[in-house]
């Protein structure tokens, strides 16, 4: 496929032009939803490509036309996306859950935007953003029927999407792709993973993030499936009010053949396994019909998954970066081996550093970024990107990540100790959402908890003293409800938590009287 995805997406709509392709669900389920069928949205989809490249004609930074694109998970962001795809423009899209200045500094390097009422809205009220009516373009108009003024070369390689990514600032860069980038990596997967296995899929997480896009827009289209968008009023993974029990009621609604997951929902299917009850018994019929489960983004437990795997249900679990247009390697059915990240995709090479660090060569490699960053991927002079993760190769080839180079802590005492695997051990804690390591000059090692509800602190105390040896183990936990306005400022948009700003934070807080805020001492 490489470069001619965009092609075969056109193809995809026009042999599916009686089926649908996307659902919006009401807050009430699907009996309300409102559907569109492929060949809707090639008419609207092509009618606004071709708006676009009349309105959108120069850029007015560098040699390429961008378009911000502002709207929540819905059939309107897939029309945009695929506007921009088939007028030749590159594509931007942008978090509602962005904060004002995260939006500022990508927003400044867009020709215009295309917003639907929750984007509009998140411009004016939330970015505080005063942008002519010339350059918005409301998803919801219709467009006039109209040939496109030119048709994309499907030969020619040119950068389609500026993906946003968290780095060690609150000024995120953009990681420029290609579509020869974008259609390697779904050139590989396509041969991975079952062929009927997007035939429904349900949208969790914002599509501002490409691994979404691949896994919930482009694969679900090409392979002629159906995909879900959840109520505007139902929080994402990774924004402000998610709940993973409502997203499980939700996917027991719509049961779609294929998730794409974070760590945080197999540690709620667990919890509601063994939990038992009609709700218990509902997910694992489910769990257990054939739906492909894949999950990353984070560590994953090798508990949770070695669980799972006893009571018959199977995730694969992956890893990736949006430098390398989304997935570097995953486990599959063929091949999969508990604990490790699986073998790299087919056009992908990896191996470790002398630093152990992983470095990754592919067609699928990212064409430098808008913007700068400390955190920013480097690259050798013979095509080799160094990710900053830490990992192993096995001798069969499979990858496992051990954490970020740059996250290691260095102690007063000359030992090293990797975070990551500090708060993958908390995650298992009955209760934990999240958790952060990080060292305070006062304190030592101390460690974030986001809750679903105050522990019993005895007993997480306890806990902790025989999960942990002594270099290891914090000396203070920080605990903050689910629900705690702290917990925005504290984790980006896609739910990474700022280091730098919780020790910060954690330190400016140490004044306060109120245990919530000091901490517990262990």
């Amino acid at each position: 496929m490489s470069g001619r995805f965009i092609a075969d997406l056109r193809l995809a709509l026009q042999v599916n032009r009686q089926k649908v392709c996307a659902i919006d669900c009401a807050p009430t389920g699907l009996e309300h939803a409102a559907v569109m069928t492929y060949g809707e949205l090639e008419s609207r989809a092509l009618n606004l490509a071709a708006e676009l490249q009349r309105r959108f004609d120069t850029a007015a930074h560098g040699d390429h036309v961008v378009l911000g694109i502002a709207t929540r998970n819905s059939s309107d962001w897939l029309i945009a996306d695929l506007a921009c795809l088939f007028a030749g423009i590159t594509a931007l899209p942008l978090p509602l859950a962005f904060s004002q200045s995260q939006a500022e500094h990508l927003a400044e390097r867009c020709d215009g935007f295309l917003v639907d009422a929750a984007g509009e809205r998140t411009l004016a009220e939330r970015w505080m953003l005063d942008f002519p009516d010339s350059r918005l373009r409301r998803i919801s108009e219709p467009a006039l029927e109209q040939p496109l003024l030119r048709e994309p070369d499907g030969d020619s390689d040119w950068i389609c999407k500026i993906i946003h990514t968290s780095g060690t600032t609150s000024r995120p860069k953009g990681v420029r792709l290609s579509t020869a980038a974008v259609g390697a990596v779904l050139t590989s997967l396509r041969q991975w993973m079952p062929v009927d296995a997007h035939r429904s899929y349900l949208s969790l997480v914002p599509l501002s993030l490409l691994l979404e896009q691949v896994t919930a827009a482009y694969l679900p289209l090409l392979a002629g499936g159906i995909v879900h968008f959840l109520p505007e009023d139902e929080a994402l993974l990774g924004e402000p009010g998610t709940s993973p029990q409502r997203l499980i009621e939700w996917i027991l609604r719509v049961e779609p053949t294929a998730l794409t997951v974070p760590p945080v929902m197999l540690n709620r299917f667990y919890e509601q396994l063994t939990e038992g009850g009609a709700q218990g018994e509902h997910l694992s019929r489910y769990l257990h019909s054939g739906v492909h489960i894949t999950c990353g983004g984070a560590a994953v437990s090798i508990d949770i998954l070695h669980a799972l795997a006893e009571m018959g249900i199977a995730v694969f679990q992956g890893y990736g970066l949006s430098e390398n247009a989304s997935v570097v390697s995953m486990n599959t059915l063929q091949h999969q081996r508990l604990g490790s990240v699986g073998r790299p995709l087919p056009h992908v090479q990896v191996r470790i550093g002398t630093d152990q660090t992983i470095e990754v060569k592919s067609s699928s490699l990212f064409s430098g970024y808008s913007g700068k960053d400390p955190s920013a991927c480097s690259m050798s002079d013979d095509g080799w990107m160094d990710t900053g993760d830490l990992g192993e190769l096995d001798a069969d080839g499979y990858l496992y990540v051990r954490g970020r180079k740059k996250n290691v802590i260095c102690l007063p005492n000359g030992r090293n100790v990797s975070p990551e695997q500090v708060e993958l051990e908390y995650r298992e804690y009955p209760g934990v959402r999240d958790a952060a390591v990080f060292f305070d000059e006062a304190h030592g090692l101390v460690a974030l908890l986001c809750v679903e509800s105050t522990p019993d602190r005895d007993d997480l105390a306890s806990w902790s003293a025989r999960r942990f040896s002594d270099i290891e183990r914090p000396s203070r936990l920080w605990l903050l409800t689910k629900d705690d306005p702290l917990l925005e400022q504290l984790y980006t948009v896609t739910g990474r938590p700022k280091r730098a700003d919780i020790a910060t934070v954690f330190a400016n807080l140490q004044g306060s009287a109120s245990d919530e805020h000091t901490g517990l001492s262990l």
